[in-house]
């Protein structure tokens, strides 16, 4: 199973047993169906269809199976892993817009943009977490102290001082 980390993360379709007709460079007999590609990215079939509505990613027919493409799956992977960073799908739309092979010069400069634009909010949220987070293990430390030096599990991991 995936974990929304994508190829990279050790993604592997399911085995269905298809034929010369289904092989996608490095799959070996892999068939990315809506249903495999569902059970790989823990999302249900309707959240895909609707990605593919809004022309996010696309179905090929092959022949009398409709596929995605390992290139779907790793703009899946994108999607399920800004929507864990707490973007929305609009967000980075344009991204996988500009990302494709047939986008215009000015598409892929928008896209672009939009990258950027959205590196930097989630630069600003990475250091406001580090700074939330740095309080809540220091008052969790104060606190600790006052009930007889017992520490969190959270405290413990953290690799903060004893």
């Amino acid at each position: 199973m995936c974990d929304g980390g994508g190829i990279s993360a050790g993604c592997e379709a399911v085995d269905t047993g298809g034929g010369a007709a289904n092989k996608t460079v490095g799959s070996e007999d892999h068939v990315l169906t809506i249903d495999v590609v569902a059970r790989m990215f823990k999302m249900s079939t309707l959240a895909l269809r609707i990605l593919e509505l809004r022309g996010l990613i696309r179905r090929r027919r092959v022949g009398r199976s409709w596929i995605y493409s390992w290139f779907d799956c790793e703009r899946i992977a994108l999607l399920v892993k800004t929507r864990k960073a707490g973007l929305a799908v609009r967000d980075i739309a344009l991204v996988l817009r500009a990302m494709d092979v047939s986008a215009t010069a000015a598409a892929a400069d928008d896209g672009r943009l939009q990258c950027l634009s959205l590196i930097h909010k989630l630069e600003d949220r990475k250091q406001a977490l580090g700074s939330v987070l740095g309080e809540l293990y220091r008052i969790d430390w104060e606190l600790a102290e006052r009930v007889g030096g017992k520490k969190t599990r959270s405290a413990e991991s953290s690799g903060e001082p004893d």
